[in-house]
């Protein structure tokens, strides 16, 4: 079976005798391509090369949103402010209204290769009402254009998939306020924050329309959700009423849909069936984590599929590959015969990870006959 045929026979609930496996190697892989390392027969769609090299299959190098998002009375300018050596250093990024400006700044981490926030746009509660006129004044059209050349471009290595903007808490924590603002901002004015929440659930309608017809069959929602924020109080308040409202309208279109879930999971992976997702995904199990994967399905239930299996920091050379094959060899001995499992990278191969681990798990998952 290839790895499409595979992933979708869980996905459909038809089961598989064969294993799931796939890698999210798109942070390894930019890093690379910043630093000039990465081999010209992998730049561009030679991507598609590497995957096949290390016998995994693709899913987060093939996301789209499938359409284009302008926005009316709104000015966005961006620049960059490079270092000493003329490397990127400092990213500033201005939304610009008639109600007010907001600004984002960022740094360049050179380790991480990644920007971190040094400044969330959102600062207090007057900006609230500039990020409600940012929403009420976006407009959506499709474009499948980008999702079609995926859906050829990765034939049977890959799923291709639309990633729809993060739910509307997830969209503030992560983007907009960060956690910190956030849980401030809530404490000080539930009403502002929550008329801020409507507005962005409103603004997603009609992405959802366009992600319905869209090609791909598979809908990423990338919250990155940990339960040392996210608690079960606010995932049922906030978060599981959202999904409720989207996965009718995705399901009757044919879509399959999986949550990321990158963090702790203990306590948002026992509410996740109940929405009526299809999977939990990146759920990162111990010893990063905060349970093993025996442990991930007794809280999640029978029915929810898990995308889980090595942390990504066990491809890291500061680990010797023993940790890596231990937890390879858990994932293959408990569900083994338990076709509502994928094996994956959790969350991401980080950038100094060892292709050569990736290509072992291929090597561990096929010596095991699956």
């Amino acid at each position: 079976m290839t790895p499409k045929e595979k992933i979708l026979a869980v996905f459909s609930r038809k089961g598989t005798p064969k294993l799931p496996w796939f890698a999210d190697i798109t942070y390894w892989y930019h890093a690379e391509a910043g630093k000039g390392n990465l081999p010209e027969k992998y730049r561009g769609d030679g991507v598609v090369q590497l995957y096949k090299d290390l016998g995994c299959g693709c899913h987060e190098h093939a996301l789209n949103l499938p359409c284009d998002v302008t926005y009316e009375d709104v000015e966005i300018v961006e620049k960059i402010i490079p270092d000493a050596d003329g490397n990127p250093h400092l990213q500033y990024i201005e939304w610009r209204t008639p109600v007010g400006t907001l600004t984002q700044i960022k740094q360049w981490e050179s380790i991480g290769c990644c920007y971190a926030y040094k400044r969330y746009p959102v600062q207090t509660i007057d900006d609230l009402k500039v990020l409600r006129f940012i929403y009420e004044h976006q407009k959506v059209t499709p474009n499948y254009t980008i999702q079609n050349k995926q859906l050829a471009l990765w034939g049977d290595i890959g799923t291709p998939a639309s990633i729809p903007p993060r739910s509307p808490l997830a969209q503030l924590l992560v983007i907009w306020m960060g956690v910190t603002n956030t849980v401030y901002a809530m404490a000080d004015d539930i009403v502002e924050v929550e008329k801020t929440l409507e507005v962005l659930d409103a603004s997603d309608d009609p992405i959802y329309d366009i992600i319905e017809k869209s090609p791909a069959t598979m809908v990423y929602f990338g919250e990155n959700i940990t339960s040392e924020v996210v608690t079960p109080n606010l995932f049922r308040k906030y978060y599981a009423p959202y999904y409720k409202k989207r996965v009718p309208g995705l399901h009757k279109a044919g879509k399959y849909i999986f949550v990321h879930v990158d963090g702790t999971v203990r306590g948002v992976l026992p509410l996740l069936d109940e929405t009526g997702v299809d999977c939990g995904q990146s759920l990162t199990p111990y010893p990063v984590g905060d349970c093993t994967v025996a442990e991930m399905r007794e809280l999640a239930g029978p029915n929810l599929i898990l995308w889980s299996g090595v942390p990504g920091a066990l491809f890291s050379p500061v680990y010797t590959d023993e940790p890596l094959k231990q937890v390879v060899k858990e994932c293959i001995e408990e569900f083994r015969h338990n076709w509502r499992f994928i094996i994956g990278i959790c969350d991401q191969l980080p950038p100094d990870g060892l292709l050569d681990r990736v290509r072992m798990v291929t090597d561990m998952i096929e010596e095991a006959g699956l």
